[in-house]
């Protein structure tokens, strides 16, 4: 029987889960937390590889990252769309998982399968709690909290994935086929470039620096966030946190 996970997390392809927040979920299972990955899309429209091939990859970084379970909703890659099927698609997930906080892109995101993601995911987190919307028994996650993917805005936190870094690194080099190969005669993307690696690093270190922290990841949340203690919230609070009590 599921009795659901602490954080579900939804990308548009597979490899932007990892990329984006990877980090936060190992730190998330190291304190005892569970977690899912949700995939909308099999990113069958990569340049590089294929759907199948991504399929083996997504599978190795799950157990990399130790998720505890893995799904692809089969939506159309460079077609995700909000529509009542793929908003649907998202309830069922939701509802299978039983997350109490679920984690998707930015709607802000450059990229539109990343966009749409945010928007379906934050519109079926609330539907369903709707008990008479789709099929089964209903569920609505405690928050959305959207990450960053190609676009960065002012985030609203910041958790520090330090000791998590290099993990999530070879969670994200699973996905061989979608980065820099000297020896490969697939054609030149983004993330296929050699320096795309400095540059993914540079963003987690200046997120870190942020909070005080090497490397970081950034979240925004719609509406405000609780605080119950002033003093302990802001006790490693930004730039200059103390280093010792």
């Amino acid at each position: 029987m599921n009795t659901g996970v602490d954080i579900l997390a939804f990308g548009a392809h597979p490899d932007d889960v990892e990329l984006t927040v990877g980090g936060t979920l190992l730190r998330a299972a190291a304190s005892g937390r569970s977690f899912a990955i949700a995939d909308l899309s099999a990113g069958e429209c990569g340049t590089r590889g294929s759907a199948a091939l991504r399929a083996t990859e997504a599978a190795q970084a799950a157990q990399t990252l130790g998720a505890s379970g893995r799904e692809c909703l089969g939506l159309p890659d460079g077609a995700i769309l909000l529509t009542e099927a793929s908003r649907l698609a998202v309830v069922h997930c939701i509802r299978r998982w039983k997350p109490r906080v679920v984690i998707a892109p930015d709607e802000d995101d450059l990229h539109p399968d990343h966009a749409w993601t945010g928007r379906i995911v934050r519109e079926a987190a609330f539907l369903a709690g709707v008990a008479k919307v789709g099929s089964g028994a209903a569920h609505r996650p405690q928050a959305v909290i959207a990450c960053f993917a190609h676009t960065v805005r002012e985030p609203d936190f910041v958790v520090d994935i330090s000791a998590h870094f290099e993990l999530k690194r070879a969670a994200c080099e699973a996905y061989k086929s979608q980065f820099f190969n000297p020896n490969s005669t697939e054609p030149a993307t983004f993330i296929a470039r050699p320096e795309f690696w400095g540059w993914w690093e540079g963003r987690a270190r200046a997120f870190g620096q942020r909070i005080g922290a090497v490397y970081g990841e950034a979240f925004v949340h719609r509406g405000p966030l609780r605080v119950d203690d002033v003093v302990a919230q802001f006790a490693d609070y930004g730039y200059y946190p103390r280093e010792s009590r």
